[in-house]
């Protein structure tokens, strides 16, 4: 089992997200909110900045005219997108080199990760949710408890014989917590929106969140989780949890509509990828 000490021990010894983006989470749900108070969030980070740069000036955007400040990258490329360009390459700046228990490198978790993101948003859209990049977010860190919890799974069997850690439910019996716990906790410690937390801890059961107001969002990334492994981007060495019938048939995701979305944004999850990778 792990003991709480040791979780929080974990936890603090991960990188905090900047404050910037933090307060891009904020200065997304407030309708008030202006180009010049996203640019001032960011202005401070030049990381997030140049990364908005990348973002604006990539052939995504299908424009010959190049971008050189943070306030042209954010007119173009629109406020939920600045959101979600600085805490992905936030967060990809995190990861470590390998991610211990779960059998994959940092590349592989990170695809993993910005492939749950895009369907995640793709799936907010379909449902109407007011902030498509608050899903996006969610979805991009529905794992980061793994960053702790692997530690401890690495201890228990030697990295050349990984087991399927994929079943949270099995974390769960083995250590007395799983990823989906420490994430909450993590999501907390970053000063991040509660219903991120709430989607990090239910992503695996959105079944119990059901009659809760994070019931919509915890769906969404529990079906954006599935696409990610259909579209090839596995979060772990093992294979992912099916899809829960009833978030099935909440969001319609018949068997040739979850292939035409995997079709469909494949390209887009390419995209997030390379512009936080570099």
């Amino acid at each position: 089992m792990i003991s709480a000490a040791a979780i929080s021990e974990g936890i603090e010894s991960l990188p905090t997200l900047p404050e910037s983006v933090a307060r891009l989470t904020i200065l997304l749900q407030d309708e008030r909110s202006t180009i010049g108070d996203f640019e001032h969030a960011v202005h401070a980070d030049p990381a997030v900045t140049a990364n908005l740069l990348r973002a604006a000036n990539s052939v995504y955007y299908h424009s010959d005219e190049p971008i050189t400040t943070a306030g042209e990258a954010i007119a173009r490329i629109g406020l939920n997108r600045v959101c979600e360009v600085a805490v992905a390459a936030s967060y990809r700046r995190a990861l470590p080199v390998r991610i211990s228990g779960y059998g994959i490198n940092a590349v592989q978790f990170w695809m993993h990760s910005a492939a749950t993101a895009v369907f995640a948003e793709a799936l907010s859209r379909e449902m109407l949710l007011p902030h498509p990049a608050i899903a996006f977010t969610a979805g991009l860190l529905h794992d980061v408890g793994k960053l702790v919890v692997g530690g401890f799974l690495a201890l228990l069997t030697p990295e050349s014989n990984w087991w399927d850690f994929g079943n949270a439910a099995e974390e769960r019996r083995l250590l007395g917590s799983n990823h989906c716990d420490v994430g909450q906790a993590i999501s907390y410690r970053w000063n991040l929106p509660q219903q991120i937390g709430h989607a990090c801890r239910w992503h695996h059961e959105p079944a119990e969140t059901a009659g809760w107001d994070v019931e919509d969002l915890a769906e969404i990334v529990h079906a954006a989780d599935h696409l990610a492994y259909l579209a090839g981007f596995p979060g772990s060495a093992g294979k992912g949890e099916e899809l829960e019938p009833s978030v099935q048939q909440r969001l319609k995701l018949t068997p040739d509509k979850r292939e035409q979305m995997v079709a469909r944004f494949r390209e887009e999850v390419l995209q997030v990828g390379s512009i936080a990778a570099g």
